[in-house]
C-alpha cells in the first residue's frame, strides 16, 4: 500500500514521467506494402511520396471533372 502511495506521489510531483512510458504506435502503410508486393520492388521513400502526389492530383482532377459533368447533366433541359 505504501509503495503505491509513493509512486502516486512521484507522478503527482512529475507528471511528465508518464510521457516516457508511452510507446509510439507505428502504423503500417498497407498501400505501400501492396505496391511493394504487386510490383515485387521495394519502393523508396522519395518514390512513394512522388507516387502519392501524382495520385492525389489525379483524384482532385477526376473529382472536379465529375462535379462539372454532374452539374451539366442536372442543368440540361431535354
Amino acid at each position: 500500500m505504501d509503495e503505491i502511495r509513493i509512486r502516486s506521489l512521484k507522478l503527482l510531483a512529475d507528471p511528465h514521467k508518464l510521457k516516457g512510458s508511452n510507446k509510439m504506435i507505428m502504423r503500417c502503410d498497407r498501400f505501400r506494402q501492396e505496391l511493394d508486393t504487386k510490383f515485387n520492388y521495394n519502393v523508396t521513400d522519395n518514390l512513394y511520396a512522388h507516387l502519392l502526389k501524382i495520385i492525389q492530383v489525379n483524384i482532385i482532377i477526376d473529382s472536379i471533372i465529375n462535379n462539372a459533368i454532374n452539374q451539366v447533366i442536372l442543368n440540361h433541359n431535354p
